[in-house]
Order: structure tokens, then C-alpha cells, then sequence
């Protein structure tokens, strides 16, 4: 988890409004923690943001044997459901916008790795990595008549550097949908806003600093920012890794190589109008490095960044030109 909540606590609560009169709940759900917090007319109850996030769960992990992803990458013959084709077209775009540096279609690559569904901390050989990048590719799916067809059999999907964002925008358009002023939806750190506040300030997200070490979100912040109305998302590889007789293995892997992503971006958040996209962008971003990843978003005027890299021994950053209005100054 890259980002926590200014004030929300991360332990079940209740959803009675605080002192500024905005109700909060959270729990567990994918494999990691959620929190809501909202204020407005209407309320929103803790068990129905449940039902949505264990649905989304159902359709797209793949540490669930029985859910829509893990049956179609066992070629079986399943309908696919409304969270499968939306995360799906949601990949296929990532995917195609960031020239492949996102591709949720390299799962026998990431298992090859140890970061599929069954963990292990072997890296694989030069000659395992070149089998398996023959079958990788978002070029090898397509959704024909509600189903996965794979243009070869042993092509898989790993929805995990998009599945949390989408959790995100699920919750928060089952929200808009209700009587509520302002709300924020945090799912294992991915983060979606909208409108304000009772006192009309924006919502408050915390960045933490990218350092080993540094286990416990709000730990320690690299900065602050106020948000309403967009998505927020941040990748990185100080908290997700092994170390074997090759070195640190980090969790973010290049599709186009078949190897680690070793260079200097040590985070990359991203801003975007929805969190699946936030989510994704932000993974592709440590897969390209600095120098491309600052190109690549000088041409897109619709995001936002903040990056955090090591720059001769010492933490360096860049912020794109709207993301510097929206940190807050600390003392």
C-alpha cells in the first residue's frame, strides 16, 4: 500500500459521522484493506461496498480458483461478467497507450517471476523467460460473444496492477449514485474522490516515501496533496520483492524485455479521471524510467504525476504542472 487516509483509520468502524461530520467504515476485502469515508443525505451501508468489492474479487483474482479470470485462463468454457469486460477494455487500453509497458497479458511472465498466483523466490532462466514471452501479450485476447478467446492456449491474465483501481471505481460510482456531497474510496491504497467536505475543503492523501524499510503507510510521507474529483494511484518496488543469489528481484517486470524493471523511478503516482487507469498508468511508469516516463506524460495533458527517483545517491523528484497546485505545504 503506497497511499493511507488523513484521519481514517484503517480498523473497522462504525459509520456515525465525526466531529466534521463525515462518516467513516472500512475492512478487509482482495487481499488488502478498504476505507470509505462520505458525508451527505443519504447513507451508505458498509455491507453493500462489501458485496461489491467481493464481486469484483469473484471476477478478477487470480488467487481464487473459481473466479471468472481463473477459469478463463484455464481455457474453460465461462461467461464473462460485467467487472471481467470492463477491467478487461480498461487493460486493453492501458496497454495500447503506454506501448505495451502495461500488460495485464504477461501473467506466465509474472508467475515465471514468483508473482502469480503461487509465490516462489527462484528466478527463471534466460531460456524460461523466452518460452513463456512467446504466449505474452495483450494482443493474444479478445472478448467474442461474452467469452475469453486466446489466440494460444497457454496465454493468461493477471488483473493485479489494474484490479485495486477498479475496486476504486466501482465503489465510487455505486456512491455518485446516491444522495452524498463528498466522498473518498481507498482499496489497498488506490485512491478515487469526489466533491468536498462539510467545512468545503478537498480530500487529504498522503504519499509515502519510497524507502525499504518503510512497511507502515503515513510512516513516512514524501508529501501531501488535496484532491477532489479524480482517481489517484502509486507504484513501486521498495515494498514488493525478494532477494536471491541474482540480487533484489523487484515485483515490477517489463513486458518487453521479460526482465525486472531496474533503473532509478523508486514511485510513480499518477492522477487520472478514473482509478483502474490511475492504477495501471502508474505501473507502467516504473517500467519505462525517468527519462521516458516524463516524455510520455508530456503527452498526455489529461494526467497528472509525481515521481520520485534516485538521483546520485540522494532522492530526487518531478511533479507535472497542475500536481504542483495540489500539494500541500508542510513545515
Amino acid at each position: 500500500m503506497l497511499f493511507f487516509l488523513l484521519g481514517v483509520a484503517l480498523a473497522a468502524a462504525g459509520c456515525s459521522a465525526d466531529a466534521t461530520g463525515v462518516r467513516r467504515f472500512s475492512g478487509v476485502a482482495l487481499g488488502t484493506t478498504y476505507a470509505v469515508a462520505y458525508c451527505g443525505a443519504d447513507t451508505i451501508r458498509q455491507s453493500e461496498v462489501e458485496q461489491l468489492l467481493q464481486r469484483v474479487e469473484k471476477s478478477l483474482s487470480i488467487y481464487d480458483e473459481t473466479s471468472v479470470i481463473s477459469k478463463a485462463n484455464r481455457n474453460e468454457d465461462v461467461a464473462l461478467d460485467e467487472y471481467f469486460v470492463e477491467c478487461f477494455e480498461v487493460a486493453r487500453q492501458a496497454s495500447r497507450q503506454t506501448g505495451g509497458a502495461f500488460d495485464a497479458g504477461a501473467s506466465p511472465l509474472f508467475a515465471a517471476w514468483g508473482f502469480g498466483a503461487k509465490k516462489h523466490t527462484t528466478p527463471p532462466t534466460q531460456r524460461q523467460v523466452d518460452s513463456v514471452m512467446q504466449f505474452c501479450g495483450m494482443d493474444k485476447f479478445a472478448v467474442v460473444n461474452n467469452r475469453l478467446v486466446k489466440a494460444d492456449p497457454r496465454a493468461q491474465l493477471n488483473a493485479n496492477a489494474v484490479a485495486k483501481g477498479y475496486a476504486v471505481d466501482v465503489v465510487a460510482r455505486f456512491i455518485e449514485g446516491r444522495s452524498i456531497t463528498g466522498y473518498m474510496v481507498e482499496v489497498g491504497g488506490e485512491v478515487r474522490c469526489g466533491g468536498v467536505k462539510p467545512s468545503g475543503s478537498k480530500w487529504t492523501v498522503g504519499i509515502d516515501m519510497p524507502r525499504e524499510g518503510n512497511f507502515t503507510p503515513g510512516a513516512d510521507v514524501a508529501a501531501k496533496i488535496a484532491i477532489s474529483g479524480c482517481a489517484v494511484a502509486t507504484s513501486g518496488n521498495y515494498r514488493r520483492f525478494y532477494v536471491s543469489r541474482h540480487g533484489k528481484i523487484p515485483h515490477t517486470i517489463n513486458p518487453a524485455t521479460g526482465q525486472p524493471a531496474r533503473n532509478s523511478l523508486l514511485s510513480a503516482t499518477v492522477v487520472a479521471p478514473t482509478c483502474a487507469l490511475a492504477d495501471a498508468y502508474a505501473t507502467a511508469l516504473m517500467v519505462m524510467g525517468v527519462d521516458s516516463a516524463k516524455a510520455w506524460l508530456s503527452g498526455r495533458p489529461e494526467l497528472e504525476a509525481f515521481l520520485i527517483f534516485a538521483e546520485q545517491q540522494q532522492v530526487g523528484t518531478y511533479t507535472t504542472p497542475k500536481f504542483k497546485h495540489w500539494l500541500i505545504k508542510t513545515k
